[in-house]
């Protein structure tokens, strides 16, 4: 289980004659959607299309319907047993039955068939270009991983009554990070409250008096964990190591939380016995399990390879980039992007429409507004920094801030009319600047940017950029990124930071030189500068990113170079 259960009355869970037939309902419910999808999945009019025709292709390598078929009887198969898994921990008053509805309502959505087909499909996708890439990095799956892997599948983890007493460090206003007092007295709080407890005061008693966790109204009460729970790391592995009715000592978290732990229920790992015999009555291809349980183990053993291999010292290269989003949806021949410093009456957008037109602070925005008009008018360079210091919009404000840039806008456009009807005005060009002008909001100061399509726009800037032009100027001027106020700048990358894609274009360009153009599907157009290149592994911040994300940026890039094709999704 990976949420905080409240445990319920083991008794009445079981006594109770409704609750038991709810989820008696629920696991024949799903094998009946499973059934139905199956039937659906393989109904057609002829031998060939259901059997040997193309669901997709992985260059040029051929992914039959009936492999789909296969794997797609499994997967529903694995996803019924864990339902049947959820009435189980009700039965046994590890679930409540809102939490189970809320898990078997996220098994039921997979099992849509605007979702499921499509999962698996990639499922089979990437079953077939991962083993390729396992092969030609030599990575091989022993059969005794394999069945390892099928035992934990088969087993239910060890499932522990957890209890919890946290002190988080207390925050001083305007602070994103405690101060040594406040670290040094929140675990001396800690420390206080175990020895508390280990004087004979009520767990409850202590829990409710210092805890800062959302559970100390029940007295600390986390209810049933297993391994997967997401608590932390180190409080979780603590608290599995403990014996019965056992106590943790005081130990601080990731998060700086001091966190004590104490279990007092134990139902330890249970292999199900009758696994096989239900994998045999469903007529489950035990061959097809097993691969797609192998499938699994290739990319685990890739995973750990790619974020060994980015782990280790490497050239990394510090770079500047420019970023256009990719729009969520195309824009019409008559959208433009234009970017504006706001100048609200009492410096507040949201209420600028509740200010009197007599109210002094309407003009005071109208004579700042016009004084930098005036100010770009004669430098256009100091757009970026006027807007950063001085809009009255949030958002633009900061190195992160947008610098005032907004998405296309077209007639179509839920804006304000005033706006809409000045910045779509004919004969307006790149780069012209439109007098100040009122709308619901504020006065505007607003710079006409370009129009559609983006590839072209980017093509221009690295253009400029390679004839000479500031490409830090630039990114202020066009970037969506981060760190835009800081000319694009987002330091130093090393492999597996980025998507592979863009990654692969950075360590191809030279050191005080541009980067191709590159376009991610679905993110949008990347350009960057090249500014040193120095070798070194990767620091705290670099490697908790290649950590969490190093497989999926490298796998990206591969599964973009690979000819695929989805003749089922696309018939």
């Amino acid at each position: 289980m990976t949420f905080r259960v409240k445990p319920v009355d083991r008794g009445r869970a079981v006594r109770d004659p409704n609750r038991r037939n709810l989820y008696m309902n629920i696991g024949f419910g799903i094998a009946v959607v499973v059934a139905v999808l199956i039937l659906v999945i393989v109904g057609g009019t002829t031998w060939y299309g259901d059997h040997l025709a193309a669901a997709a292709t992985v260059d040029g390598q051929t992914i039959t319907k009936d492999q789909f078929t296969e794997r797609a009887t499994v997967e529903a198969w694995r996803l019924q047993q864990l339902a049947v898994r959820i009435q189980s921990e009700v039965s046994a008053g590890h679930l409540t039955q809102a939490q189970a509805d809320q898990r078997t309502q996220q098994i039921s959505s997979q099992l849509q068939t605007q979702t499921f087909v499509p999962a698996i499909v990639e499922k089979l996708i990437d079953t077939q270009l991962q083993a390729k890439l396992a092969k030609e990095m030599g990575i091989t799956i022993p059969p005794e991983e394999v069945d390892r892997r099928i035992l934990a599948e088969k087993t239910r983890k060890e499932e522990r009554h957890a209890w919890i007493i946290a002190v988080q460090p207390t925050l001083a206003t305007g602070s994103t990070t405690p101060s040594a007092l406040a670290k040094a007295t929140a675990k001396k709080t800690a420390s206080d409250a175990l020895a508390e407890l280990k004087s004979g005061k009520k767990w409850e008693d202590v829990a409710k008096a210092v805890s800062t966790d959302p559970s100390k109204t029940s007295g600390g009460d986390l209810g049933w964990l297993d391994p997967d729970a997401g608590e932390d790391p180190a409080w979780q592995t603590a608290s599995f190591k403990l014996d019965l009715n056992g106590v943790t000592d005081v130990i601080e978290g990731a998060d700086g939380t001091y966190r004590i732990g104490r279990v007092t229920e134990i139902q330890p790992a249970q292999v199900d016995a009758a696994w096989d015999q239900k994998m045999a009555d469903a007529k489950i291809n035990p061959a097809t399990y097993r691969a797609a349980i192998e499938s699994e183990a290739v990319r685990q053993a890739l995973e750990d390879r790619i974020v060994a291999d980015d782990s280790k010292a490497a050239p990394q290269r510090r770079v500047a980039q420019i970023f256009i989003g990719a729009p969520q949806t195309p824009p019409s021949d008559k959208a433009v992007k234009v970017r504006h410093i706001l100048y609200s009456p009492k410096h507040d957008p949201t209420n600028a429409s509740k200010v009197p037109d007599t109210d002094p602070s309407w003009a005071e925005a109208k004579a700042a507004a016009e004084k930098a008009y005036a100010t770009i008018k004669a430098d256009p360079s100091k757009f970026d920094a006027i807007n950063r210091a001085e809009s009255d919009e949030a958002s633009d404000k900061g190195d992160d801030g947008t610098g005032g840039k907004l998405p296309y806008v077209d007639s179509s456009s839920q804006v304000d009319v005033a706006f809409l009807a000045q910045v779509l005005k004919d004969g307006l060009n790149p780069g012209d600047l439109i007098p100040p002008f009122k709308s619901s909001f504020g006065w505007h100061v607003v710079q006409i940017m370009y129009r559609p399509p983006d590839s072209d726009e980017m093509k221009k800037l690295r253009d400029q950029a390679l004839a000479g032009s500031d490409f830090g100027q630039l990114a202020r001027d066009f970037t969506e990124g981060p760190k835009s106020g800081k000319g694009g700048e987002i330091g130093w990358v090393a492999q597996g930071q980025l998507d592979g894609r863009l990654t692969a274009a950075i360590f191809a360009a030279q050191v005080g030189g541009l980067t191709d153009v590159v376009d991610v599907p679905n993110d949008g157009l990347y350009l960057f500068k090249v500014l040193e290149e120095k070798t070194a592994a990767p620091d705290a911040d670099q490697l908790a990113t290649i950590k969490q994300s190093g497989f999926s940026n490298w796998y990206s890039a591969e599964k973009a170079a690979a000819s695929i094709s989805r003749e089922l999704l696309n018939p």
